[in-house]
């Protein structure tokens, strides 16, 4: 079961993003944003660590904390005390006379707060098949120890990059993860390679792929691009090939019970096979479960936890959100009140249990000593069947719309302007509004955008700095008044800073003109966003395809378009966005096959990526149906042919 970590700040804001982070590294976090929430979580659960603000309303932090030492259990809980603005020599005293571990100034460091937190409470992974192990997931072990359901979750929580080797006897295979995600497979056996796949499926005969054989060793290319070449397989049948072929080899090593396993960091598999995610690793871990985990392990595992509880989890809402629940499936989590104890699971059908022993690895369920809270518990259920919507597109929007009217605000000011505080403030008011815009504009916030927006995040982040050092104190500020009497100004932002500015704001009007389908406004926008900063692809990409969006019929605006998106992705290859629009462009152009391996880029960037997990689902259900279809129609003709037969 992971560390649980207890956050009580009053701005919940912060409070989310310290707990994203902290859930990101495989704890367990609560949040509380006064001292009566505070006490009432405390009255159920004893958190292994605590961070806590210490301007608090009504009860300030270390009133809390004074009373979190009376109570039997927390004395001796580690404490990390977060105070914005200076950290003076009273508030140091203060902390260390209640056993506080130490203060920290707010806004905090992502990093730094995990390595605070880390030297106390060392992060879990999964729950374990044969029972709990360590804290962290070691460099080397037995599947039998760590079963992949549990291993996979864990690199997962500690956001792997690197590669995972996993040997079975002669049997061996690699699997390459980017911040956690599995994004490639590599393996050994020759039943797995391309090939095999393709004869076992009967899409392609062994003539034609000793034919295939042979011009690959004779250097004309990728085996997957030769048969196409000889037309044995489309270019969108291939595309789809390579990805239920890589994801066979991946779900093929739930079936192994026992085996080796190696973590190595910051390297790469040579030549793999793409795995196109169409949602989060959870989705991957129960469908692995579903299709090949042993049933008998599972019992096993059952049978020696019968008397314990499944109680719901609140932190893996989130992953259960991310795969694709069955009708029945969500009915039976509506059922979860945190009273069910295993040894009841003995005689359910197998898909449940399957489906049970998927949620303790993911952690969604954890596996109690005692009954979990029944209202709580059934909450929590609910939420998880009905499915959490995930709007990440619309986050990062709000904060660049945010970023930039700031930007706007303090631009060309004074520094007391840039605080938005009259010459008259005093020590206290400068303290309390740069702790609030500091927050709001901390670089962490926007690690997930683009360059510009981070470069634009660290120019007015920088600022703001600036700012509060300058008019920080009573002799700063009339030092720094006097300057002003006299005329002087500080250099404003720097005019690559100014630039970016004008091309985020051009850009996002370019972007409220799209959502109204004023493409020709939108395109202008786009072209000033480009001209302003011409090296963010992004920007390059969306003029692409607006351009398309405002002559769709014109093949000579098409090739332009085209161009664009190209150049684009080029720059920002790192981004998921220019290939999902280069995507849509290949889609509208029919070359549906390109478009696939563009949306599926765009997921390997960034699982999250919604509107590129959406165009796949589209282009699937298509697939499917255009598959029901003709199966249907030959179903029909063959029942004509009878017909006539039996007639004669």
């Amino acid at each position: 079961m992971s560390a649980t970590i207890l956050c009580i700040h009053e701005d919940r804001e912060v409070a989310r993003v310290n707990a994203e982070t902290l859930e990101a590294e495989g704890f367990e976090v609560l949040c509380a944003h006064d001292g009566r929430t505070t006490f009432d979580i405390l009255r159920s659960r004893h958190p292994d660590f605590a961070i806590v603000d210490a301007h608090l309303p009504r009860q300030d932090g270390f009133e809390i904390l004074a009373e979190m030492r009376n109570i039997e259990g927390l004395r001796s809980t580690p404490v990390l005390i977060l105070c914005e603005g200076d950290v003076t020599e009273e508030i140091l005293q203060r902390a260390a006379t209640l056993g506080a571990i130490g203060v920290e100034s707010s806004p905090f460091a992502a990093d730094r707060l995990v390595a605070r937190v880390i030297e106390f409470v060392k992060p879990s992974g999964a729950v374990a098949a044969a029972g709990t192990h360590g804290p962290a997931l070691p460099e080397t072990g037995s599947l039998r120890d760590i079963p992949l359901p549990e291993l996979l979750h864990g690199l997962r929580a500690e956001r792997h990059t690197g590669v995972l080797l996993i040997a079975h006897g002669k049997k061996k295979k690699a699997i390459e993860f980017r911040e956690g995600w599995p994004i490639s497979v590599k393996s050994n056996l020759i039943s797995e390679c391309l090939g095999s796949y393709l004869v076992r499926h009967e899409m392609c005969s062994r003539q034609e792929l000793d034919e295939s054989v042979a011009r690959m060793r004779e250097g004309e290319g990728l085996q997957g691009q030769i048969l196409v070449a000889m037309q044995v397989l489309d270019e969108e049948t291939m595309v789809e090939v390579l990805q239920d072929h890589a994801l066979d080899k991946f779900l093929e090593l739930f079936v192994w019970r026992d085996g080796r396993f190696e973590v190595r960091r910051e390297v790469h598999v040579q030549r793999g096979s793409s795995i196109a995610i169409e949602g989060h690793p959870a989705k991957l871990i129960i469908e692995g479960v579903r299709r090949n985990f042993p049933l008998k392990q599972i019992d096993r595992y059952f049978a020696a936890h019968r008397d314990e509880y499944l109680v719901p989890i609140a932190s893996g809402e989130d992953q259960i959100a991310e795969v694709d629940l069955a009708p029945r499936e969500s009915e039976w989590v509506l059922g979860l009140d945190g009273s069910m104890v295993l040894g009841d699971l003995r005689e359910a059908p197998e898909w449940v249990r399957r489906l049970v022993f998927g949620f303790i690895s993911i952690e969604f369920l954890s596996v109690e000593t005692k009954a979990g809270d029944h209202d709580d518990a059934k909450k929590i259920a609910e939420r998880a069947a009905r499915g959490l919507e995930s709007l990440p597109s619309k986050q990062d929007e709000a904060l660049r719309v945010e970023l930039a009217n700031l930007a706007n605000r303090i631009q060309n000011r004074d520094f007391f302007g840039v605080l938005d505080v009259p010459i008259t403030a005093t020590d206290e008011e400068i303290r309390v509004a740069h702790a609030c815009l500091a927050k709001r504009t901390h670089p962490d916030r926007f690690h997930g955008s683009s360059s510009s927006i981070r470069q634009l995040a660290s120019e007015v982040f920088d600022r703001i700095a600036q700012a509060h050092s300058a008019i920080g104190t009573a002799d700063a500020r009339r030092s720094y008044a006097e300057e002003l009497a006299r005329g002087r100004r500080l250099e404003v932002v720097e005019d690559e800073g100014r630039r970016a500015l004008r091309a985020e704001t051009e850009f996002q009007k370019g972007e409220a003109r799209m959502a109204v389908r004023d493409y020709e406004g939108a395109l202008l926008c786009f072209g000033r966003a480009m001209e302003n900063f011409p090296s963010e692809g992004e920007y390059r990409s969306y003029y692409g395809w607006c351009l398309y969006l405002c002559h769709p019929g014109n093949d000579v605006m098409l090739g332009e378009a085209l161009e664009h998106c190209r150049e684009g992705l080029k720059l920002a290859k790192d981004r998921e966005k220019p290939y999902l629009l280069l995507g849509r462009l290949y889609k509208a152009m029919g070359k549906t096959g390109a478009a696939k391996k563009m949306f599926s880029r765009a997921v390997e960037i960034k699982p999250q990526c919604v509107e590129a997990m959406r165009e796949l689902r589209i282009m699937n259900m298509r697939r499917d149906k255009a598959q029901g279809l003709a199966q249907g129609i030959a179903q029909g003709m063959g029942k004509g042919v009878l017909k006539r037969i039996f007639r004669r």
